[in-house]
């Protein structure tokens, strides 16, 4: 069974501090020293600068962040990939639960995270940037999140809304200028104390990928915000609300957006109609229970292990806002192992092995079908 490497960090200090911190981390990897200064064709100081006044605006101390990875690093701003990829692959499914239909009576926010194993941090990350708010998450490039939890409680976590949009030639081109998910992930993550100072933030923030972004806070407040080619969505739920739920996979959900793309990928389909059957309408759900969801194997559950095709189980996460906890498990595998950690305490910087399958899809996995 071929293995991965994960890893836990943390980091602390100015913008600048952290960015130092994080470069001489990356120097003592030759592999990921040279994913990060790779650059990008055609993104050059110009681009850097726009990328630059977006990020003061909506990002604030990632430009400091980056200066100092630039320094550990020792190359030019735009040299740094984080730039090229962030200013414009996942495939994932997740599920809010609000406190009444919990076995706990606690929130619980939980997800799957499907990408390639070969381009995965596989890395934990605890950052506390002076002036901002500490978090705890799951990174991209390092600098970016996927996922997290912060001091305050508020959680979030995305999945892709229709086909992913990224700079690569072979994703789908943006219709926008705007950030990518995991530098809003992180700006929301750093910046918000709940889902209403979040959904706040979002207004106006510019966003080029077309996401489903789900928030939960410890009040017990859950939002699902969702974005297609500039087309923005969201709905509220709270602890009177009539639905005590909200779920996402890999197509828009709300109608506004539902309407503009009527197509769906048969398993972004298969999973959300499986988070439905299994949670729909039901009380008393329990950790367990939502693990073994999580684990169970794709078509019945949601777990994949086809990492060759950009859709393996990476991460499987609960987590708790009412605690300030992060469950996770790497790879999809029970074998690896659930671990907590708690935003409130530091991370030790560790590395583990964990394990993995390598499978095939089978035929029609990714066929394009009729929503609804």
């Amino acid at each position: 069974m071929p293995t991965i490497q994960t890893h836990t960090l943390s980091l602390s200090g100015t913008s600048y501090e952290v960015g130092l911190q994080l470069g001489h981390v990356i120097r003592q990897d030759p592999a990921l020293l040279s994913n990060h200064t790779a650059g990008m064709s055609g993104f050059g100081p110009a681009q850097v600068a726009e990328a630059a006044a977006l990020f003061d605006r909506w990002c604030p101390g990632l430009n400091e962040e980056l200066a100092g990875l630039a320094d550990a690093l020792a190359v030019r701003p735009e040299k740094l990939f984080y730039y090229s990829m962030t200013y414009l692959l996942p495939r994932c499914s997740h599920v809010a639960l609000l406190s009444a239909v919990t076995a706990d009576g606690k929130p619980l926010l939980a997800r799957n995270y499907e990408f390639s194993h070969q381009a995965e941090d596989f890395c934990l990350v605890r950052t506390a940037v002076k002036g901002k708010y500490a978090h705890l998450g799951t990174s991209v490039l390092h600098l970016g999140r996927d996922d997290g939890i912060n001091e305050h409680g508020l959680a979030v976590t995305i999945s892709s809304c229709g086909f992913p949009v990224g700079a690569l030639p072979y994703m789908r081109a943006p219709k926008n200028k705007g950030l990518q998910f995991w530098a809003v992930t992180r700006a929301l993550l750093e910046n918000c104390r709940d889902v209403s100072e979040a959904l706040a933030c979002l207004e106006g923030m510019p966003i080029a990928y077309n996401l489903n972004l789900i928030l939960l806070d410890r009040s017990g407040r859950a939002a699902l915000f969702e974005t297609l080619d500039g087309r923005r969505a969201q709905k509220v739920i709270e602890p009177d609300s009539a639905q005590q739920m909200l779920w996402a996979t890999n197509h828009a959900v709300l109608p506004q957006l539902a309407a503009i793309e009527p197509q769906v990928m048969a398993h972004s389909a298969r999973r959300y109609d499986y988070i439905g059957q299994q949670l729909g309408g039901k009380t008393g759900i329990t950790v367990p229970a939502l693990k073994n969801m999580l684990l169970a194997e794709y078509p019945n559950g949601l777990c994949c292990h086809y990492f060759d095709e950009f859709f393996g189980t990476t991460k499987s996460m609960l987590l708790s806002p009412a605690d300030g906890t992060v469950e996770l498990c790497w790879g999809g595998e029970a074998a690896n192992g659930w671990r907590t950690y708690s935003v409130a305490q530091p991370l030790t910087d560790s590395a583990a092995t964990a394990s993995i399958q390598l499978k095939k899809a089978a035929p029609g996995t990714y066929d394009w079908l009729p929503l609804g």
